[in-house]
């Protein structure tokens, strides 16, 4: 949607700062004659995406006022095309600018694209000032936020997901469970600010003797102890539904027995894995997160 002329941006634009940008001319009456433009070069996560700020522009209208871009980079982690799932926010000072425009693009897993903020402001005053004042912020305050601040040297409030080289076997009957990776990344859910999902990817490996149907492998078989001593079943947003057949190996990128747990999500767990409900041991492997 169009930006409004009176949106928040325009009284933020108006007080005096300093600048370091390029680009920029002052006529003699002290109003902004030509385009500024400021690197900007920060990077925060959200999603599943590197969310990287390149630059701001300004453009004066010729009326006093002017247009405000900024260039985004989405570089997407996964490994399906998606976009991100909130609609960004643009914060002047301490206020929202609700006239902002956001182009949040599709992105192809693995893959990077271009996104844009637009706004106006109704009366520019210095250029790098008004650039000074802007952060983009994803996400709501009850979850895990990411804060990119355009001043140079305001530092981005963002957790950076991890990749975490954790291997090993677990064997239970006739079925054997491989974890062979995981990553400990925010969770990004209402509520849960403060929480960690702690992601393992799971490969699955029939034996020889799984009766005729297959056996059936699901979420719930997965449970954690976490360092403070609780325990947990895994999450239904790591969902794992497989049929798994006499001498079948089942390699899905999207297995993942994920769970919920307190940041910094670091420490000394333990994994099980129980497809008898308790008739008989479960599998159990020491997970340490560093």
């Amino acid at each position: 949607m169009a930006a409004p002329t009176t949106s928040a941006v325009g009284a933020a634009g108006m007080g005096p700062g300093q600048t370091g940008d390029t680009g920029a001319s002052t006529s003699p009456g002290g109003s902004n004659s030509q385009s500024t433009v400021k690197a900007i070069g920060k990077t925060g996560w959200y999603d599943g995406f590197d969310i990287t700020v390149d630059k701001a522009t300004v453009v004066p209208d010729g009326s006093g006022g002017a247009r405000v871009t900024i260039d985004i980079t989405y570089k997407n982690n996964t490994t399906d095309d998606k976009m991100i799932s909130v609609t960004p926010t643009l914060q002047v000072g301490d206020q929202i600018d609700g006239g902002a425009d956001f182009t949040d693009p599709t992105v192809p897993g693995k893959g990077s694209a271009a996104g844009t903020v637009t706004t106006s402001v109704k009366k520019l005053g210095d250029a790098g000032h008004l650039i000074d004042t802007l952060t983009l912020v994803y996400g709501p305050a009850s979850a895990n936020q990411t804060k990119i601040p355009l001043k140079a040297d305001a530092k981005v409030d963002s957790i950076q997901p991890k990749t975490l080289p954790i291997t090993g076997t677990l064997v239970q009957g006739h079925t054997t469970v491989q974890v062979t990776g995981a990553t400990l990344t925010p969770s990004y859910t209402k509520d849960e600010r403060g929480k960690m999902e702690l992601a393992l990817h799971v490969k699955l490996i029939g034996g020889g003797d799984i009766s005729d149907g297959g056996a059936n492998i699901f979420t719930e078989y997965f449970s954690i102890k976490t360092p403070d001593g609780q325990s947990l079943v895994a999450d239904q947003r790591g969902f794992i539904d497989e049929l798994l057949d006499r001498n079948q190996t089942i390699d899905n990128p999207k297995d993942l027995a994920t769970f919920v747990v307190a940041s910094p999500g670091t420490g000394a767990y333990v994994l099980s894995y129980d497809a008898t409900k308790g008739q008989t041991p479960a599998a159990t492997l020491a997970v340490t997160v560093n």
